[in-house]
Formats: C-alpha cells, sequence, structure tokens
C-alpha cells in the first residue's frame, strides 16, 4: 500500500455523532491513527442509529450510521466518570500529537482537560474543539444538531418555495459534514504549522459560522441592498431556466441550468427550436427569469417525452448543463461511481459485507487512502493498553473489573 500522509501522526479521539467523528475520518483515511474513545456508560450516540436514526438496533456494532462515520478508527473504552478513567485517558494524550472533541459544553474543562491541561500533557499538543456555536461568546454553552444550526445560520430561512415558510433540510446532517471538512483543512493547517514552528494550536470551530459562510451572496444582498432573500424552490437568483422537470417513468426528473444566452440558445436546438423559443418573453436572461413560469411549463412540456438520462444526455451533448435527480438506489448503481470506485465494500464483524463511500478525492492512486471496518466498542482495547500504554496484565484485569476500561 502506498505511504500515507498522516502515517505517525496519533490522535485522541472523543468526537461523537456526525460533526466530529467525521473530521476524524478524514485523519484516519489519509494515514493517522485515530484512537476513538467511548465507553459502555456513554456510547457514540450513532452505535444506536439504523437507517438514519429511523429505527434503534438492540446492539451498538450493526449502525449503518456509525460505520459509515467511524470506518479506519481504532476503538477504546474508558470509564471518564472515574479518576483512573482520566488518568488513562492523559496517557493516551501524552502520546498523541492532535485531540479532538465536539461536545455540548465545557466537557474537557470539567475532566481537567482543556487546552492549558493538555499543554502541560504535551506542549505542543493540537486540540480541536468542535461545537454548534464556538466556545466563545453568548451561546458558548448550547448544544445543537444540524438542523438547529441550520436553521440559526440562515439556511433553512432561504429552502423551501416561493411564499412557504422555512423548511428543514432533507439530508439529515448536511451541516454536520460540512462542518467535518472545514475541521479536517484546519487540523492539517496546524499540523503543518507545528512542523514549521514546533507550536501547537486550539482550534474553536463554530457549526453556525460555517452555515453562514455558505450565505455569502444572501448576506451581501441584504447589507448592501437592504434586501432579505426568501425561499425559491428550485430557481436561482439569476439563472434561467433553473429547476427540475418531470420526464417519462414513476418519479423521474431532470435537473437543467442555463447562465448564458449560448446555452439558452443550445438548449432551443436540443428541443428541436420550438417556434415559443423566439417568443419576446424569452429574448434573453432577465426575460427568461422574468417568465419562468411559463418558461418551466414549456420546457417541462418537452422533457415529459424523455426518460431522465435520455433528456440529461441530449442536453449535455449540446452544451447544456443537466443531470437526471438520482435516488439513493440509482446513485449506488450508477457505472460512473463505479469506474471510480467511490464505494468501497468491507466486511464487518457483525454486519457482514456493507458498502460504504469512500472520501470524495483520489491522489495517484485510486482508491487513496486507509479504509478499515468501523472498530466495534472496545474493540482495540488490547492494543492501547497492552501495546501502547504497555500495562501490565494485571492491572488491565483489575481496571476490567472496576468497570474503568468499560
Amino acid at each position: 500500500m502506498q505511504e500515507l500522509p498522516l502515517e505517525g501522526i496519533r490522535v485522541a479521539d472523543f468526537c461523537h455523532v456526525w460533526a466530529g467523528p467525521h473530521v476524524t475520518q478524514w485523519l484516519a483515511v489519509m494515514g493517522a491513527e485515530v484512537i476513538k474513545i467511548e465507553s459502555h456508560l456513554r456510547p457514540d450516540l450513532t452505535r444506536s442509529f439504523f437507517a438514519g436514526g429511523k429505527t434503534l438496533m438492540p446492539g451498538l456494532n450493526q449502525s449503518v450510521d456509525f460505520a459509515v462515520l467511524n470506518y479506519t478508527k481504532k476503538g477504546c473504552t474508558i470509564n471518564m466518570t472515574l479518576p483512573r478513567g482520566i488518568e488513562l485517558v492523559k496517557e493516551i494524550i501524552k502520546l498523541s500529537d492532535v485531540v479532538t472533541e465536539n461536545f455540548g459544553g465545557p466537557v474537557m474543562e470539567r475532566w481537567g482537560l482543556g487546552y492549558p491541561d493538555l499543554k502541560k500533557l504535551r506542549a505542543d499538543i493540537i486540540l480541536y474543539s468542535g461545537s454548534g456555536f464556538g466556545r466563545t461568546g453568548p451561546y458558548k454553552e448550547f448544544p445543537a444538531y444540524a438542523p438547529i444550526i441550520d436553521a440559526f445560520a440562515g439556511l433553512t430561512s432561504l429552502n423551501g418555495y416561493a411564499g412557504g415558510g422555512p423548511v428543514p433540510f432533507g439530508v439529515g446532517g448536511w451541516t454536520d459534514l460540512t462542518a467535518a471538512q472545514h475541521g479536517a483543512f484546519a487540523i492539517l493547517a496546524a499540523l503543518h504549522h507545528r512542523f514549521r514552528t514546533g507550536e501547537g494550536q486550539h482550534i474553536d470551530l463554530s457549526m453556525s459560522e460555517v452555515g453562514c459562510a455558505f450565505l455569502p451572496d444572501a448576506i451581501m444582498d441584504y447589507t448592501m441592498n437592504d434586501r432579505v432573500q426568501r425561499p425559491q424552490g428550485n430557481r436561482d437568483i439569476a439563472m434561467a431556466p433553473h429547476g427540475c422537470y418531470r420526464c417519462q417513468g414513476e418519479d423521474n426528473w431532470v435537473t437543467i441550468a442555463v447562465s448564458t444566452d449560448e446555452e439558452w440558445e443550445a438548449l432551443c436546438h436540443a428541443m428541436g427550436d420550438p417556434e415559443w423559443a423566439d417568443d419576446e418573453r424569452f429574448r434573453d436572461g432577465l426575460s427568461r427569469w422574468t417568465n419562468q413560469e411559463e418558461l418551466d411549463r414549456l420546457i417541462q412540456g418537452w422533457t415529459s417525452n424523455y426518460t431522465d438520462w435520455q433528456a440529461a444526455v441530449l442536453l449535455q451533448e449540446a452544451g447544456v448543463m443537466a443531470g437526471p435527480t438520482l435516488s439513493p438506489q440509482a446513485v449506488v448503481q450508477d457505472r460512473h461511481l463505479a469506474e471510480r470506485g467511490f464505494f468501497i465494500d468491507m466486511d464487518h464483524p457483525e454486519m457482514g459485507k456493507v458498502r460504504l463511500p469512500r472520501l470524495p478525492l483520489n491522489m495517484n492512486h485510486s482508491p487513496f487512502g486507509k479504509y478499515e471496518h468501523a472498530p466495534s466498542i472496545g474493540e482495540h482495547n488490547d492494543y492501547v493498553f497492552r501495546e501502547l500504554l504497555k500495562m501490565p496484565e494485571e492491572e488491565i484485569a483489575r481496571l476490567q473489573e472496576e468497570q474503568v476500561i468499560f
């Protein structure tokens, strides 16, 4: 296997649910040794999720959500309610380069593991703290899930159809995953800085600020024009036509986006140059944008004669941005993603063979990175306590009996 960029880096990982685990998942795939610290008293919440959280599973090792967010990590169980458990964690941190957490409040500080405390254990330690609202400010102790952050950051107010109220994002955890990518980038930057200067860092990432960063046009529109943007459905603030159009078959749609007059002419040619294409209402971009309702009706009159893929291919060949609106089933079966090796089959000790998405990048090799199944709870206790901390068998047995290792 090719050498990976983060080989030799160790991460003590306290993250749970979505936003935190995806940060450390990036690091693990890039070669870091990520030790996920949890316990039977407080396992990662996603261990109880199945099929997007709709069904609770009886065991802790059969969750698809956990499997897709925690592959390539090592699992370790330590009871942090006991002083000896905190001592064990400190020994792990001394041997680590990065500590990650995404608790809803100052949990690390209550354990005596705040950044000043960690620096006493290792002067150049990097601490990543991810939270809904950041570790400073009036809302610093507010816990939150992604839908709460989507609403606070203004994203929900722009989602939905014109004239309707705010609508939560259909895909749960969207802000979790985008925040995680920012978090992984920040940790890589901190590692680079430490390599150059020897200095550690405390990274304070706010999910709400990540969400706000996705609204630059809406924020500028308000600050410059005193105008508050509202939900627009599938429409764009400038492009027209822009939307999803029904095709032949059950619930089949093609998505079309036209940004220039040249693309509009290409769309008209692909549709056979219908007479209405020369209508004054559609003569330029502003006219098309102003008359979108009628334009959408006419375009759908054409798309309804084709399947989603037929319409998409015809338009793409003509130079029009278009694509089928795929279901999860169609995504998994897509030949393009299959050729790029986007989905990876892993053998899981309890769930059997599972097909999971890899991280969306290739670097010289495809697929790039290290991929192993997500750990069962406490699966790597032997490695952590016997090999890494070099603890005697008698002490390990005693700590297991006392439910410190639990």
